[in-house]
């Protein structure tokens, strides 16, 4: 009996420690990560806000082999969703809050881990190339506010990834957009 109280009593100062811990910690957290692009931030913004696009350079999407996702009703602009499930990532759901031509509100519904709000910028630098900053931020519980510590670790290589990837899908895109509308420019010449 006297061991029971003892393993009782360490559990306890453990658990008041982590408490105590996780009560200094922020409820908040944030990711983000930025990119500049050699294209028009439009063209980026028509892709980001296009869920059918994201497995092609999402860095999730392209990681995760046992992910399977389904395009809501409306899937491109403002009120577009899409869901997932993965036996790797879980499951959830995303759906654009707010589009503008600058920015881009998301909502990201993590299902048994709470959401989370993404957040999206376009914007053209001094050199005429895309400014293209993505984010995430939310609020952990008291016992969690440790792995909110640990979010940009755990996170952001994966935004670094999937920016990476969009800057290479939105410059395929502009090129394939710029030869498609030279050769609708050229002129046909009549042979008789």
């Amino acid at each position: 009996m006297k061991i029971l109280k003892i393993v009782l009593v360490i559990v306890a100062v453990v658990v008041g420690i982590f408490t105590l811990y996780n009560a200094t910690l922020s409820k908040e957290y944030s990711v983000s990560r930025s990119t500049t692009m050699d294209v028009d931030p439009a063209l980026v913004q028509q892709i980001v806000s296009d869920f059918s696009t994201w497995p092609e350079w999402s860095a999730w999407f392209l990681a995760d082999s046992t992910m399977e996702y389904e395009l809501g009703t409306t899937y491109v602009g403002e009120g577009a969703t899409y869901s997932w499930t993965s036996e790797n990532s879980g499951s959830g759901a995303m759906e654009i809050l707010q589009l503008t031509a600058s920015a881009m509100e998301t909502k990201i519904d993590f299902v048994g881990q709470g959401t989370s709000y993404g957040h999206w910028e376009f914007s053209t630098s001094d050199e005429g190339k895309a400014l293209v900053s993505w984010g995430f931020s939310g609020e952990m519980p008291l016992l969690m506010r440790w792995m909110g510590a640990q979010m940009d670790k755990w996170v952001g290589p994966d935004f670094e990834t999937g920016l990476a990837n969009l800057t290479a899908y939105a410059e395929r895109e502009a090129i394939a957009n710029e030869v498609a509308e030279q050769q609708t420019m050229q002129p046909v010449e009549v042979l008789d």
